[in-house]
């Protein structure tokens, strides 16, 4: 078998594989017109019968076993902007299935990543454990947030009483309507709300990219903006920004408007709400509230749902649902340590034993160090302190979960022959204990949060 890039003679092969995989009841013909992928997606097969030096002429779209595709994403790891392969659209056609194919084919994709220099990947999976299989880790949960639009009242008359801060201890801790009204007259006079054309996207992306600061966001390329934020798979949706009454843009949302018609309810569902400071957040969030005259609900989807029940006058008002988000993995352990950084000031060494069972290049010992040069890692022949796998190790290096709740969760364990797990915890006098004290200082937890799905 072979894996390579798909040659443009058999797109629309891998199509009717992609429709049958994801959108069966769409049936075998194919849309004339479809969606545009962003220009940082690279299209992947697995042909049965050719080798690296069958040509591309030569090959037949009736021998692709397993088709994907990856994401040459840049994002922030810790501060710093590191390539990410994002996988996306893995799939086998129907006949071929249950063969081994998509295992073959996702060790190729790591390897390619490796020649390539990319030291994580990313991915949405459509069942965690089989990607548990392969490596990769779950970085983050999301929340979708779901609020009748007349409920954000209280949250956004703290935008036009932002002035008024110093004196709002003396003020009734409810705001009756002449109030809301002072507060939305005061927000108006600080700013407009304007709607925002795809070929505005730049001021947009300079909004997002100050907001966006956490773990695994994304720096968004155009055609990014344009095929994955102004138009998604075909829909487009509303986008509106607010600016300050300077004119410089603080924030934007994007949203649709969907009808469930058995209801006969109507629900504004805001994909992205990007404010660069709360009061730029407040005032998205108003833009919200004055839709109920229209829709029945606002369903905001990312971390906003949680600190928003805080500042509800009615929390019960709202819904939040708490899911499982996407997943990482190490490609190479060399290049994924070395290319993340540490606290500023920590240093510490760690042998750890790192088990893969799909990358044998990472199926090794490795010495990680931290000092004033910067950080090194390399294979070494000393005893290690601690074992884990690559699905651990991934999720310690961008800061998903922590060296210490790796241990209590069983997955940081003591080296083989070691049968102490007790002299592992906090105060243990063991190499092992230490270990996990190193690590959790070299590297905390962060804020971990991938917005985009692909």
């Amino acid at each position: 078998m072979d894996y390579r890039p798909l040659p443009e003679a058999h797109r629309d092969a891998v199509r009717r594989t992609l429709q049958y995989a994801f959108r069966p009841e769409a049936g075998p013909e194919l849309d004339d017109d479809p969606p545009e992928r962003p220009d940082s997606y690279s299209p992947r097969a697995v042909y049965a019968d050719a080798d690296a030096g069958t040509s591309d002429d030569a090959l037949d779209a009736d021998d692709i076993r397993a088709v994907c595709g990856w994401y040459d994403f840049s994002m922030l790891i810790r501060g710093a902007t590191r390539r990410v392969g994002g996988l996306a659209a893995v799939a086998s056609p129907p006949e071929t299935r249950r063969q081994g194919h998509i295992g073959w084919m996702l060790d190729a994709f790591l390897g390619e990543l490796r020649d390539e220099d990319v030291p994580f990947s990313a991915l949405w999976p459509f069942e965690y454990a089989f990607y548990a299989r392969f490596g990769w880790a779950t970085t983050n949960t999301y929340q979708r947030t779901t609020v009748p639009p007349g409920e954000l009242s209280s949250v956004v008359a703290d935008a036009g009483d932002a002035a008024d801060a110093d004196n709002a201890a003396d003020a009734d801790n409810a705001a009756d309507d002449a109030d809301v009204d002072n507060a939305d007259d005061a927000a108006d006079a600080s700013g407009r709300f304007r709607r925002i054309d795809v070929e505005a996207y730049e001021t947009v992306d300079a909004v997002h990219r100050e907001a966006a600061t956490e773990t695994l966001a994304l720096r968004r390329t155009e055609g990014w903006w344009r095929h994955r934020v102004f138009d998604r798979w075909g829909t487009e949706p509303y986008v509106y920004g607010w600016e300050n009454a300077d004119g410089d843009l603080r924030g934007y949302l994007v949203y649709t408007v969907e009808r469930d018609d058995a209801e006969d309810e109507k629900t504004m569902a805001v994909r992205e709400l990007v404010g660069v400071d709360a009061d730029a957040e407040r005032h998205l969030l108003r833009f919200c509230r004055d839709h109920d005259s229209q829709v029945d609900r606002v369903r905001l989807d990312g971390p906003l749902g949680g600190d928003l029940l805080f500042r509800l006058s009615d929390p019960r008002a709202a819904t939040v649902e708490r899911r499982p988000g996407p997943m990482v993995r190490v490609v190479d352990v060399v290049d994924a340590v070395e290319s993340t950084p540490v606290p500023e000031h920590e240093t510490g060494a760690v042998v750890l034993s790192v088990v893969d069972d799909r990358c044998a290049w990472n199926d090794d010992t490795f010495e990680l160090r931290a000092d004033e040069s910067g950080v090194t890692c390399e294979r070494t022949d000393a005893a290690p302190s601690l074992r884990l796998g690559i699905g651990a190790l991934s999720q310690i290096l961008v800061g998903a979960r922590s060296a210490p709740q790796l241990r209590d969760d069983g997955r940081l364990e003591p080296p083989d022959g070691v049968t102490d797990a007790d002299a592992m915890e906090a105060g243990g006098s063991t190499e092992a204990a230490e270990a996990v004290a190193t690590l959790d200082s070299l590297y905390p937890t962060e804020n971990v949060f991938l917005h985009e799905f692909f």
